[in-house]
């Protein structure tokens, strides 16, 4: 049949085969996306890479819309590892659209308002005026909201002196030191643009679980609505015309963020701009913290000072409360919580409006050595000192039966204060509204201690809040894993050779950096240490970490630290592995898979700590450098850039002077002026005497002239009248030639009488007898 048909086809013109040709191509070419239902296309395109759904998206319209579809990037977003706080973007999203609706409601109000001022002018005027050239009124731009961005890190501070007196002589001290961590949004037009470019990277980050770039705790920012321009890209409509994220946008900048940590692009700056000195802090800087385009530092001046990162400039004046070195702070100026609470080696706690500076309420005597670090969430503030020991805070009225109040009494759990009730025996709420006192049924005022954890035997140098669990790090190098209620100790993690300065806890794994120049990643389950990263010279003094877990990971993870497990048995029966084990334990493992280099088995963690492509810690240390580590593909992390102190203060334009370095070089500098002139003064003063003193002698020699031509004319009054004449004319000619005194002494030699004088003298008295 189909030759019959061929031979049939090469009967006829060309002309006529291009017919037929044209009316069975929709037979033959069937696009999918026009045939198949979205759910089908939008699974397929799921399997495509971002580049090929890109290059999928030119095809057609069609093709373009299913391709750059919102839910697709969505779901591609999430499957590199970069987490968003979906709750975040469903308030933005609905505040959004409500104050569209708002807007829109105020536009048609305007309108109308200026439709009938038209028509009143109309009726004036006799002037018939169409529905065409009303004014429907213009639309205002948008306004704050609340934000999602969380971008606070971490805040370590003044570490312990008093290490372990065991093996700890080498041991660095861990004090005034810079801390790297984790106010109002600007009101320019600029601004808003920019904190809208800044949303679009910062609701995502190299971590499932959170929606900040920095840390999976933090504070909920106060978020700009995108300007027009933004708008177009950050957010869409459906079709019911509600407000939603652009998913594909929001993947794009993701993307360029990720790149530039790949290339290590930055731009460097200092706080306060150069132009103004005089704001900056009086002593060195312990600790920091920043969010968004807010950040506020502590310092040995005893004060907190707040700063815009856009315009570098100070923002109000210094925050003064302590009596001595600020050590470790904490801010959210979101409007809900508005707060900064600081803690010093004055022991005291202090509580500050983040929006006027101004000091809500002072914990005295928190602790009874200095406050080392400190950490709040919505419920709790957790502090911890050098005295050895944890304290936990309510931060709400909290009343016994309240999900967040202490269990008291739990075999191994925290010490807590006489005022906390042990309701163990309780039933239920009747129960206790039945069995309790009105006085024990009163409410606990905020910011009262509920907890007290006392197991580490040096200073609590840094802790960190996750969900119900709380992890501490001390000078006697281990690592300790609470239940934040009870305040059972859940986990012990060792392996660090000196004392602990900073930790992290993600719920997963534990990253912690210490005085033996290493930074080691633990699980927290079975205790065993997964990574170890050597490259500081020097204590650690901080980190933050990422690690780009992929959605329901835990069970992944935990299967393939069971693969390497199953590989390095294989390998030790096949005698692969050195039994020596004393060359493995001075590498250390950074994270490598391979059975040769494995150093625990039965974790529920890889080597490495797992993690997608895009995990990555950044530590900075003692020896002046920072330190961004790359995941790599087996596993292990390994060196992507190292920042130097040095470079990144030239690229900033040098040393920034303080104000009291400012006022003495100022002061040098106007002492070096001064003895400047004093010099030229006194130069010009020995110029004038020298001169006054030519002519005191000037004088001089023609006074003694003058009186010998007084005494030559007594005796000769004759030749004294010629030769006062002549030696009228000689002065005259003298002075001319010269007017030092040697010229003068021979211009007028000592008179004396001559042959010829003294003939004439006798001529002249006989001409006269």
């Amino acid at each position: 049949m189909v030759d019959f048909v061929y031979s049939i086809l090469r009967t006829l013109r060309t002309s006529s085969i291009a017919v037929i040709v044209d009316r069975l191509r929709p037979l033959l070419h069937i696009d999918p996306i026009t045939v198949l239902p979205p759910e089908i296309t939008s699974e397929v395109f799921s399997y495509l890479t971002p580049a090929t759904l890109l290059e999928a998206s030119r095809v057609s319209r069609a093709w373009r819309e299913r391709a750059l579809d919102s839910r697709l990037w969505k779901q591609k977003f999430r499957s590199e590892g970069w987490g968003l706080d979906m709750d975040a973007i469903r308030r933005f999203e609905q505040d959004y659209g409500h104050k569209r609706k708002a807007r829109s409601r105020q536009a048609d109000t305007n309108g109308e308002q200026s439709r009938q001022k038209k028509r009143a002018r109309a009726d004036v005027d006799h002037v018939t005026i169409t529905d065409a050239s009303r004014s429907h009124g213009s639309r205002t731009p948008p306004h704050d909201l609340q934000s999602w961005n969380r971008q606070h890190g971490e805040v370590e501070a003044d570490g312990d002196r008093d290490q372990m007196r065991q093996d700890s002589a080498n041991d660095e001290d861990m004090h005034d030191v810079q801390i790297d961590q984790a106010g109002r949004a600007p009101s320019s037009s600029e601004a808003d643009t920019r904190t809208a470019l800044e949303l679009e990277g910062s609701i995502v980050e190299a971590d499932g679980d959170t929606v900040s770039s920095q840390s999976t705790e933090g504070t909920q920012s106060a978020l700009q609505f995108p300007k027009l321009e933004v708008e177009q890209s950050l957010i869409k409509y459906d079709n019911s015309n509600n407000p939603q994220i652009n998913y594909n946008h929001v993947y794009k900048q993701k993307k360029k963020l990720e790149e530039n940590w790949e290339s290590g692009s930055y731009q460097s700056f200092q706080l306060p701009h150069r132009d103004h000195p005089q704001e900056a802090h009086r002593e060195c800087v312990y600790t920091i913290q920043y969010d968004g385009n807010y950040l506020v530092s502590g310092s040995r001046d005893k004060t907190l000072r707040k700063w815009n990162l856009e315009t570098q400039r100070l923002i109000g004046k210094p925050l003064v409360g302590h009596n001595a070195s600020v050590l470790c702070l904490q801010f959210d100026h979101s409007e809900a919580e508005d707060i900064i609470i600081s803690g010093s080696s004055d022991t005291d706690v202090i509580l500050w409006q983040f929006s006027t500076g101004r000091l809500i309420q002072k914990i005295p005597h928190a602790h009874d050595e200095s406050v080392l670090n400190l950490k709040f969430d919505s419920r709790y503030l957790v502090t911890c000192s050098k005295d050895k020991t944890i304290k936990i805070w309510n931060r709400h009225e909290m009343r016994p039966g309240d999900r967040d109040y202490p269990v008291k009494g739990v075999e191994g759990g925290g010490t807590c204060p006489a005022y906390i009730l042990d309701l163990r025996e309780m039933g239920s709420a009747l129960d206790m509204e039945r069995l309790l006192t009105a006085d024990e049924k009163a409410p606990l005022p905020p910011y009262s201690s509920i907890m007290s954890l006392e197991s580490h035997n040096a200073a609590v140098n840094a802790i960190h809040i996750y969900e119900d669990q709380l992890v501490s790090a001390s000078g006697d190098r281990h690592v300790h894993l609470w239940n934040i209620h009870t305040g059972v100790r859940t986990s012990v993690c060792r392996g660090h050779t000196k004392g602990i300065a900073c930790v992290q806890y993600d719920g997963k794994r534990i990253v912690s950096g210490s005085n033996d120049n290493t930074i080691r990643i633990f699980d927290p389950f079975t205790q065993a240490e997964v990574a170890c990263l050597k490259g500081h010279t020097r204590l650690v003094r901080t980190i933050q970490s990422a690690f780009g877990d992929l959605p329901g990971k835990r069970e992944e993870l935990e299967a393939e630290a069971g693969d390497v497990d199953d590989r390095f048995r294989k390998a030790y029966r096949a005698g692969k592995v050195p039994t020596d084990t004393s060359a493995r334990t001075r590498y250390r493992n950074p994270g490598s898979a391979d059975p040769k280099d494995i150093m625990a088995l039965g974790a529920k963690l890889p080597p490495g700590g797992g993690g997608s492509r895009w995990g990555r810690i950044v530590s900075g240390s003692y020896d002046e450098t920072i330190i961004i580590w790359k995941k790599m593909a087996d596993g292990r992390w390994a060196k992507a850039h190292v920042l130097r102190q040095e470079e990144a203060l030239r690229a900033a334009g040098g040393p920034l002077q303080s104000a009291s370095d400012l006022a003495t070089q100022q002061h040098a500098q106007a002492l070096t002026a001064a003895r400047t002139q004093l010099a030229h003064d006194q130069a010009q003063l020995r110029i004038l005497q020298h001169q006054n003193q030519q002519i005191n002698q000037l004088s001089q020699d023609l006074q003694n002239h003058q009186n010998q031509m007084h005494q030559y004319t007594a005796r000769h009054p004759a030749a004294g009248s010629a030769q006062s004449s002549q030696m009228d004319q000689q002065s005259s000619a003298a002075s001319t030639r010269s007017g030092t005194p040697h010229a003068l002494n021979a211009a007028y030699p000592p008179l004396q009488p001559t042959h010829n004088n003294v003939q004439q003298q006798q001529q002249q008295q006989q001409q006269r007898q």
